[in-house]
């Protein structure tokens, strides 16, 4: 596994990388790092695959919008950047705001993804009506709003040892001793302008007055073509997996859909059952390959 930096304009985004063969690209999401998917690149690695987590746009310095642009529709761009820059048909995993990022792009350039593998986000396109049958997802989601706020997210988040990131870590994936994995995402976090950066995010999706985020949101309505299989953990305390009954809806995939269900794991399903989450990556890309 080595260091690389993937580039869109002036912004350069670190990231790791192994192996060799069709192209995987693996997008996570927050409070996370991109080092944190160091045992899935191995592992397709191992497979025959090229593997390459980026950090997304803000989480390094040296990737933080002059702009201050942490639109999807800019997250989006850059996931097509680096496809384009590993040749053009990749595969795609994402977790978190990585497997948002993926619903739009494979939404909106279907021929570019060869699979998709969502982790513990589920569909997008009918969320909206799925908060009204399930208004456990509004608690749950609550820290969008507080996201909203100038100045006390930062604070929250920062106070003492990042100890606002420890408890998402721990109220989202219960049950789990994270170690070393929040380490890495505290090192993360703590870079200059990280945490800014992470909460633009959350600050752009109810921007509607721009162009761009208007765009972005109108992909929710297209098919996804691409193959894609969504994977969520039974104890995931950020997205409730009841919101499955309402969003997940197969004529919305021409390209076929898969529902995981992860028994004994949170919204770091990934890191919490890595061998099992691995095996549903592999069976996906193995059936689903580029050429």
């Amino acid at each position: 596994m080595k260091q690389v930096e993937l580039v869109n304009g002036d912004l350069r985004f670190p990231a790791l990388m192994a192996g060799s063969g069709e192209p995987v690209i693996l997008l996570h999401g927050f409070p996370d790092t991109y080092e944190n998917w160091a045992v899935q690149i191995n592992a397709l690695a191992a497979a025959g695959y090229t593997a390459i987590a980026p950090a997304l746009r803000g989480y390094a310095p040296s990737c933080q919008s002059g702009s201050g642009d942490y639109s999807v529709y800019a997250a989006v761009d850059d996931l097509m950047v680096f496809a384009a820059q590993l040749g053009g048909r990749v595969h795609l995993i994402g977790h978190d705001w990585g497997a948002a990022v993926g619903y739009l792009a494979c939404a909106q350039s279907p021929e570019t993804f060869c699979s998709f593998s969502a982790l513990s986000i589920p569909p997008l396109r009918r969320i909206p009506q799925a908060l009204l049958k399930v208004p456990e997802q509004v608690l749950l989601s609550g820290y969008m709003q507080f996201f909203q706020l100038p100045v006390a997210p930062e604070a929250w988040l920062k106070r003492g040892d990042l100890s606002g990131v420890d408890t998402l870590w721990r109220r989202w994936s219960p049950d789990w001793d994270p170690g070393l994995y929040l380490d890495n995402a505290k090192h993360t976090l703590a870079e200059p302008g990280v945490i800014k950066a992470a909460l633009g995010w959350y600050r752009a999706m109810f921007k509607l007055w721009k162009k761009d985020q208007r765009k972005a949101l109108s992909w929710l309505g297209q098919d996804i073509a691409t193959p894609t299989q969504i994977l969520i953990g039974e104890n995931d305390g950020c997205m409730s997996p009841k919101l499955l009954e309402h969003t997940l809806v197969e004529s919305d995939f021409s390209g076929g859909v898969e529902l995981q269900r992860i028994a004994n794991a949170g919204h770091f399903l990934h890191l919490e059952q890595p061998e099992v989450i691995n095996d549903h990556l592999l069976r996906l890309l193995n059936n689903t390959r580029c050429d």
